[in-house]
């Protein structure tokens, strides 16, 4: 019969492997992230640097052509104060040079009167000259400063033009002392428009940017397919070990069943009158086999969880018997260690959820509590409907003052296999799987579980799942 079709009315299946999300899918998004997030730093230190090295070369350029341009009309302003011209009449000068890009030019007196001088847009002179009057530039000093012209010094005056909107230019504005017979009287002045140039670089960055996004998507793919067959190995060799562990577990679990069933033969055959030698190897042999099922069962539910084969029933549930009959269950080694267990919570506590799994998570923190809890010390379990931050939620608290769990420790607590030192690996501990099914438990049912520890004063396991509303 089809195991979906014996599920209970109000109960619902569900595979929490699938729900979580593939455990490769993710390391594979992992690695797919590292490649591309090395493939864009490389790519923007490449654009970064491209962009720096041709404005450089683009700006500088346009520097040196303006000292240029400024050194040959010095040269000929000289030359003209030797030869003892006047100086042209300053609606007769022209702008001086060849080039779209030369924008002003002003030789001013020692008293900051105009001597002669041009510029493109002549209502533009005042402010203009507002850049160059009481500025004494050193030896190839540049200023770049930014001018808007207004509309009406645009406007051609055409009948039915379109209208001209504002413009905002870069201009970069240099100035060299000019020698006369007495002496530096006077200094030139002179700017280009290096617009162009500026919009050239902005285009041009914004065209790099654009490659570099398309480089991302392609890096992210080629990242994502390198990703991919770097999990191939990791996959088949995971999957492997998978089988392996299922299949072991399941031919573990018959010969230990058999030589438990042999054990309580001999221990019936041979009665009260056995040796007390032979009473006790039986009883240690029957501990180990225990603990051998135990560990078959805990592998098994592990190999099964990771192949998706592990499936969670989950329904409405009081929690609160539950745990009163876990905690009842555990009472013969409670009792044998002296140790005072407490209850607190409300006296119902329904969830949504597989209860023989979340009961599997209390037996696991109990045994954990009572193993590794001294002689006459304390285990209390919390239950609320409160999660620490007072949210709804079913909240499970297991505290003990046992040994305690060092740092080091408690940030693999939850591995598998893994068992701390000193006390865990001197005293009563299990294999190591124990509290990784409970971390699996958990966050199948879509919470968390947590542990706050210090050595020497306990530990505290809180468990946190959302109400399913």
């Amino acid at each position: 019969m089809n195991k979906r079709k014996r599920i209970g009315e109000g109960e619902q299946v569900v595979h929490p492997g699938r729900t979580k999300g593939n455990l490769f899918g993710r390391t594979q998004g992992r690695l797919t992230l590292t490649y591309s997030s090395l493939t864009i730093v490389l790519l923007a230190l490449f654009v970064g640097v491209v962009y720096i090295l041709l404005s450089y070369i683009v700006i500088n350029g346009q520097k040196d052509n303006l000292l240029s341009l400024v050194a040959v009309e010095r040269a000929l302003v000289e030359k003209n104060m030797q030869e003892g011209k006047a100086q042209d009449t300053l609606d007769n000068r022209r702008l001086w040079g060849s080039g779209s890009d030369q924008f002003f030019y002003y030789v001013l007196g020692s008293d900051g009167k105009v001597i002669s001088g041009n510029e493109i847009f002549p209502g533009m002179r005042s402010e203009l000259l507002g850049i160059v009057q009481d500025w004494k530039p050193h030896a190839k000093e540049i200023k770049e400063v930014s001018l808007s012209v207004p509309a009406d010094v645009l406007d051609n005056g055409e009948e039915g033009a379109a209208p001209v909107a504002p413009l905002t230019l870069h201009l970069m504005v240099t100035g060299q002392n000019v020698l006369t017979k007495n002496g530096p009287e006077m200094t030139l002045y002179a700017g280009i428009n290096v617009t162009p140039q500026y919009k050239l670089l902005h285009r041009l960055l914004m065209l790099l940017i654009l490659l570099a996004i398309l480089f991302v998507f392609i890096a992210c793919f080629i990242g994502w397919l390198m990703s991919r067959k770097a999990m191939v190995p990791i996959v088949k060799s995971y999957n492997r070990q998978r089988e392996f562990v299922g299949d072991a577990s399941h031919e573990l679990r018959t010969p230990l069943s058999v030589l438990l069933a042999s054990v309580n033969a001999l221990e019936l055959e041979l009665g009260q009158d056995a040796p007390s030698f032979a009473r006790r190897t039986l009883s240690n042999m029957k501990d180990e086999i225990r603990r051998m099922t135990r560990m078959v069962q805990d592998l098994l539910v592990l190999a099964r969880s990771d192949s998706d084969e592990l499936e969670l029933v989950k329904r409405n549930f009081d929690f609160r018997p539950i745990a009163e009959k876990t905690i009842q269950s555990i009472r013969r080694l409670q009792a044998a260690k002296g140790i005072r267990m407490e209850l607190e919570g409300p006296d119902k506590m329904v969830l949504n959820g597989d209860s023989e799994k979340l009961r599997q998570v209390l037996t696991i923190l109990l045994d954990n509590a009572v193993k590794f809890t001294p002689r006459g010390g304390e285990v209390r379990v919390v239950l609320s409907d409160r999660d620490k931050e007072g949210r709804p939620a079913f909240h499970l608290s297991v505290a003990d003052t046992g040994v305690g769990i060092s740092p080091e420790d408690a940030e693999r607590i939850f591995d598998r296999f893994y068992r701390g030192d000193k006390s865990r690996t001197r005293g009563p501990g299990g294999h190591g799987l124990g509290l990784s099914i409970a971390k699996w438990i958990v966050e199948a049912h879509h919470g968390r579980i947590a542990l706050l520890s210090e050595e020497g004063k306990g530990s505290i396991f809180n468990v946190d799942i959302p109400v399913n509303k």
